[in-house]
């Protein structure tokens, strides 16, 4: 599964930033988003749990979930050369190369037509 699409949901991205702070039950998900309904909660977290991006762990009838850091390493990795470089200045500004798209056909020039202007007094 890949990590990007998966913390596009802003949704698990909370989801993630709550775990920052340690493990949660699920109880604990479903009440910190009221708008969410505990089947969504309950989805978001499979969605987690099977990019790695959690852990889970039974205790009984409850379950504690846990952000796995190792399972961020992807998105650490494609991000550290953005932090590395240094951003471009005023003088320098950034090079954005733009693609025309390949169905695109190049227009043809209109040819240059003498200006005929009439002498409405003359």
């Amino acid at each position: 599964m890949d990590v990007f699409a998966v913390i596009a949901d802003p949704t698990r991205r909370a989801m993630l930033d709550m775990m920052r702070q340690g493990e949660h039950p699920a109880g604990a998900f479903v009440a910190a988003f009221p708008n969410v309904s505990q089947p969504a909660i309950s989805q978001h977290l499979k969605v987690l749990r099977d990019a790695n991006l959690v852990q889970v762990r039974a205790d009984k009838q409850r379950r504690f979930y846990a952000l796995k850091t190792e399972g961020l390493a992807a998105i650490a990795e494609w991000v550290k050369p953005y932090g590395s470089s240094p951003a471009p200045t005023a003088q320098e500004p950034a090079r954005v190369e733009k693609s025309k798209p390949k169905s695109a056909k190049a227009k043809p020039k209109p040819k240059f037509e003498a200006e005929l202007t009439l002498d409405l007094f003359g």
